[in-house]
């Protein structure tokens, strides 16, 4: 099996879309292998024996090179089913956010990480960014030397994360999304979907999506809207109606921050939302 880097210039990270049963549209997992001699991975989807055995070739004695970590973005399955698998044939060490470790069994993790960590590989270092909001513990990993980020589900490489509360926190996701601005990344490596190669403009994008659905639903609210799923389809015009029940977790998630800020409160005997 041929991987082939991310480019020219970086050479040392190699995507690896990975069949993986995971939402739609999306149908792969990449995973991501960075490094020469001191080689780590990022996430593993749903590795099957041949992807494993071509792994596992690529560490086989005599190439002076081994898989000497797999760190994890978080704990959903879609990025974590193949971890057991690798680690047994490859003997690395797994690691995952500190608030997570409980979450991601029946993997067990050999070390856990938090904002700021830096994690060694060759002469270099991914460093730890806490990015919650998909889920609490979910963390990007950024090579600042060649301004590259691992996002996991944070920055996809086409359409947007889900958001379900109550892992999932909006409030918590847009303000992630905002960190990320102060970091000098100029390529996304995404959990889901093609390499970004604008990154600024793609962060800067989802900001303002999240921003243009808030103000939607706020005017619906003021409509006479009040239900959730008719939320969803007087704002998703633009979404397949069978992603319509996957949209609810984002427009709740949306109305929980906009209930913390005041801005909305909650109906009795479950009639929605109004405008506070």
């Amino acid at each position: 099996m041929d991987w082939m880097p991310l480019s020219e210039q970086i050479d040392f990270v190699f995507p690896i879309p990975v069949p993986t049963r995971t939402l739609p549209p999306h149908r792969d997992t990449n995973s991501y292998l960075v490094g020469v001699r001191e080689t780590g991975m990022i996430d593993a989807g749903l590795w099957d024996e041949k992807g494993v055995d071509a792994l596992v070739s690529r560490f086989a004695k005599g190439t002076k090179r081994r898989l000497d970590w797999l760190i994890l973005t978080h704990w959903h399955p879609d990025h974590l089913v193949g971890t057991d698998k690798i680690k047994e044939r490859t003997g690395c060490r797994v690691g995952v956010h500190a608030s997570e470790a409980d979450k991601v069994a029946p993997v067990s993790p050999d070390f856990t990480f938090q904002h700021g960590d830096e994690i060694p590989f060759d002469d270099r270092v991914l460093e730890v960014i806490h990015t919650p909001g998909h889920s609490s513990g979910h963390c990007c990993f950024f090579l600042r030397s060649e301004g590259v980020l691992f996002t996991g589900d944070h920055i996809l490489g086409t359409g947007t994360s889900i958001i379900v509360p109550p892992d999932g926190d909006m409030e918590l996701y847009m303000a992630s999304l905002a960190d990320l601005l102060s970091y000098p990344v100029k390529i996304i490596c995404p959990g889901h979907g093609p390499v970004v190669w604008s990154a600024r403009e793609k962060i800067q994008e989802y900001i303002e999506h999240r921003l243009e659905r808030e103000k939607a639903i706020l005017a619906c609210l003021r409509s006479g809207i009040r239900r959730t799923e008719d939320l969803v389809a007087a704002i998703y015009t633009d979404v397949p109606k069978s992603l319509h029940a996957m949209a609810c977790f984002s427009v709740e998630a949306h109305l929980v921050k906009l209930i913390r800020e005041g801005k909305v409160r909650r109906l009795e005997g479950g009639g929605g939302c109004e405008p506070a």
